[in-house]
């Protein structure tokens, strides 16, 4: 039951729903990637340069080997309900939810990343999939733990496309 229902059924009167919601951008990725398609981030070097005022956020974030980074897909500008993993013609089109396109009503991105090191507030990572200048909006330490241990099933295009990354690197099934 939702809580609309929930509430007219106690006699409640609810406010609408809001259509949006505020975040914060806590600081801004660099890296010589300033747009366009890259083969192969795992090999990327960047700095998530968090904002003086979260500084004191990061203390103890070192002493993880890796970290999740979310951030705002800010060169995306347009959402497609429907669209071809990676543009391939040889995979069948897909629901954008069923896929890691950036072509969202929200263009959140997430990457799972190898911490380097880190300097006051600026974390030195590999791995991220962001380009210069991408918004950050919250950073997480990486617990295998916290994922579960669970069998994942993946539809047989997206083996087909990590079998031809050569990898299995989890980030790619967020």
């Amino acid at each position: 039951m939702s809580n609309t229902r929930l509430g007219e059924a106690r006699g409640e009167e609810l406010p609408e729903k809001e259509n949006s919601v505020t975040v914060r951008i806590i600081g801004h990725v660099r890296n010589e990637v300033p747009s366009g398609k890259v083969d192969d981030w795992g090999e990327i070097a960047s700095e998530v340069v968090l904002d003086e005022e979260y500084k004191p956020s990061l203390e103890g974030i070192e002493q993880f080997s890796h970290i999740i980074v979310i951030f705002w897909m800010h060169q995306v500008d347009e959402y497609r309900p429907k669209v071809r993993p990676q543009g391939r013609t040889d995979i069948p089109e897909q629901g954008t939810f069923a896929t890691r396109t950036p072509f969202r009503p929200n263009p959140i991105g997430i990457s799972a990343v190898k911490l380097l090191s880190r300097k006051g507030p600026i974390l030195k990572v590999i791995g991220l999939d962001c380009y210069d200048n991408t918004p950050v909006l919250d950073i997480k330490p990486y617990n295998a733990v916290d994922r579960g241990r669970v069998e994942i099933e993946i539809p047989d295009w997206m083996r087909k496309l990590m079998e031809e990354r050569e990898t299995d690197n989890p980030r790619y099934l967020y």
